[in-house]
């Protein structure tokens, strides 16, 4: 489990560290838009930011029924296609992969810049304190569906790792927003979307992104 639980601190290292250097970019990349149909780098911060609230509240709640549980629990195994199933979640940072967001997860474009960073600052202290509670392999304790890529039950520790390529996913978004804005080509590739249906259901399904 400690290689697991390594795994997941560094891609919550990496893609906050990351996320956290668009804050100090200049205004005019921040509200850049290709059209009035997209979003512009500082609304999908302000989403990252809304969809954490929502993988967090499920994350907190799965963490304290793992604590729960944890003194009653037997020895902690690994199914065979434990890792498998981080591959699964490794699509959802990619391009390739799309999915309809419902309207919750919408970005107001009204929030202060300044208090979307403080939020994800707090929601980054907050995952890091789950990990650091669910050291010995109580995060396997708990599973929660997730139908997103039709990836199934989740344990608290690969629900934090989606946290983390969900994030993954928007960076590279703003990073393509960068090159547009600097009048940069994209780099050719095949995109292949495939369109997930994600209706406003209870956050413990998590269709949401």
């Amino acid at each position: 489990m400690r290689n697991v639980i390594q795994v997941v601190r560094e891609a919550l290292l990496t893609n906050f560290r990351e996320l956290d250097k668009w804050f100090d970019k200049e205004a005019d990349l921040l509200h850049y838009k290709p059209d009035a149909g997209h979003w512009n780098a500082r609304e999908v911060l302000e989403h990252i930011s809304l969809t954490n609230y929502f993988l967090l509240l499920i994350i907190n709640k799965s963490t304290r029924r793992a604590l729960d549980r944890r003194h009653a629990a037997g020895a902690i195994t690994l199914p065979a296609d434990y890792h498998e199933k981080f591959d699964q979640i490794d699509v959802i940072g990619s391009r390739s992969f799309g999915w309809i967001r419902p309207e919750h997860l919408e970005p107001s474009g009204l929030q202060d810049i300044h208090e979307i960073r403080t939020l994800l600052k707090q929601q980054f202290a907050q995952c890091m304190y789950n990990l650091s509670l669910l050291k010995n392999g109580e995060g396997r304790l708990v599973l929660t569906n997730m139908s997103v890529n039709h990836l199934g039950k989740l344990d608290i520790y690969q629900y934090i790792y989606f946290l983390t390529k969900h994030i993954e996913r928007h960076i590279r978004q703003m990073e393509r927003l960068k090159r547009e804005y600097n009048g940069e080509k994209e780099p050719a590739t095949r995109i292949v979307t495939s369109i997930v249906d994600a209706p406003d259901e209870a956050a413990a399904d998590m269709a949401v992104l």
